[in-house]
């Protein structure tokens, strides 16, 4: 059939069917209800199924438990102030150990509320994992909020730092070019930074650090090879999270430490055989601020099958020579890491003491528990309250 004539019949037969009524919408019956079988609009969330499971794919959310039950570390200035937005880059700067709490969205309409009760956690930052859970801009703005509204932190910062763990994977150069507006999303909600994982392109992590830029650089500051990729118009909504003017955002959002008064803090994921291959070229990015191994999706990539496999034992799985490879690549990233002066979120060397850890420069990780961070702590002789 020519192709003009079957879409001239095609769309003769839409405009009889409209005609006729039958592409409207079901009928409405007397008192307003649909024809049955028609499911009718609640308004409910999956807040109310009796089958919500209470917290998103990795476990966190709705826990009471990130307020702080020990005392604080004897050290501690109890008419501490502030210095910085960023809490982290404080941490750092005064060589502490940034603990965070992480929460994952289960795309329940709950993050504002659970930003309020987050806001007096113990931990120094949140991870807002939407790598794997519900990636919702409206979700993590709502989570900012609530943060605001239930804070300042003990410290007398507005808020914990915050770093958002997004889908938008390092592979190479075109396909970071093309995700690069998830930086530039999270980091106009207020976000304090962006963790990009699978990290295993130069070029890609060249781009991730312009994409959390703007298109200017401070007077004193080396200019990079590419320019920055924020516009105008995003500092609204995160000038109103840090408790800052729009004009003063504008000044301070530049990626720590390339600019030392920069407040956002870029972190990348080397977490499979390819980014170890090239962790050395990617850990000497300027404008990184921390980057961790993915000791569990290094393990996939380098394990493949074994490292799931049931039928073997964990001594027979340590014992095959792609464990032995993992573990040297790992420590191969750790040192890279040291080598450029990036905060390590990661373990010391293999069979070191916690203790150990911090001396061989772990600058950040998950909380755990708080006996754990307690611990740090007193070894780090913390000054900042918590």
């Amino acid at each position: 059939m020519d192709i003009k004539k079957r879409d001239f019949l095609f769309g003769a037969g839409v405009v009889a069917a409209a005609a006729t009524g039958a592409l409207a919408q079901p009928v409405r019956q007397p008192g307003g209800g649909y024809p049955p079988g028609v499911p009718k609009a609640t308004g409910r969330s999956m807040l109310d199924s009796p089958h919500y499971i209470g917290y998103a794919s990795k476990g966190y959310g709705f826990q009471p438990n990130w307020a702080r039950k020990l005392p604080l570390v004897p050290t501690v200035d109890r008419n501490y102030k502030p210095r910085r937005i960023n809490k982290a880059i404080e941490l750092w700067e005064d060589n502490q150990v940034v603990a965070y709490a992480e929460f994952g969205a289960s795309g329940a309409p709950d993050t504002y509320e659970e930003g309020k009760r987050m806001s007096q956690t113990y931990c120094d930052a949140i991870n807002y994992e939407m790598e794997n859970d519900s990636f919702s801009i409206d979700g993590l703005r709502n989570f900012m909020q609530g943060l605001v509204d239930g804070g300042p932190t003990p410290s007398g910062h507005r808020t914990p730092m915050v770093f958002a763990t997004i889908p938008a994977w390092g592979f190479d150069g075109p396909s970071m070019r093309a995700n690069v507006w998830q930086i530039a999303q999270c980091l106009a909600a207020g976000v304090h930074g962006v963790l990009i994982c699978e990290m295993e392109s130069p070029e890609a992590a060249q781009i991730a650090i312009a994409g959390a830029r703007y298109k200017w650089t401070w007077p004193g500051v080396e200019q990079l090879a590419l320019e920055g990729c924020r516009g105008a118009g995003s500092q609204s909504f995160a000038a109103h999270i840090w408790g800052i003017t729009p004009a003063e955002y504008s000044r301070v959002a530049d990626v720590w430490p390339h600019n030392p008064k920069g407040e956002i803090t870029m972190g990348f994921k080397l977490e499979n055989r390819r980014s170890v291959e090239s962790c050395e070229n990617i850990l000497s990015t300027k404008g990184l601020a921390f980057a961790e191994p993915g000791p569990s999706d290094n393990g996939l990539s380098h394990l493949g099958w074994d490292a799931i496999r049931g039928d073997i034992t964990p001594a027979q799985r340590a014992a095959l020579p792609a464990s032995k490879r993992l573990e040297e690549n790992l420590e191969r990233i750790r040192l890279a890491a040291k080598k450029h002066k990036v905060q390590w979120l990661g373990d010391g060397p293999s069979g070191a003491t916690r203790n150990q850890e911090i001396d061989e420069g772990r600058r950040m990780g998950p909380a755990g528990n708080e006996q754990r961070v307690h611990e740090d702590r007193l070894y780090t002789k913390r000054k900042m309250p918590y």
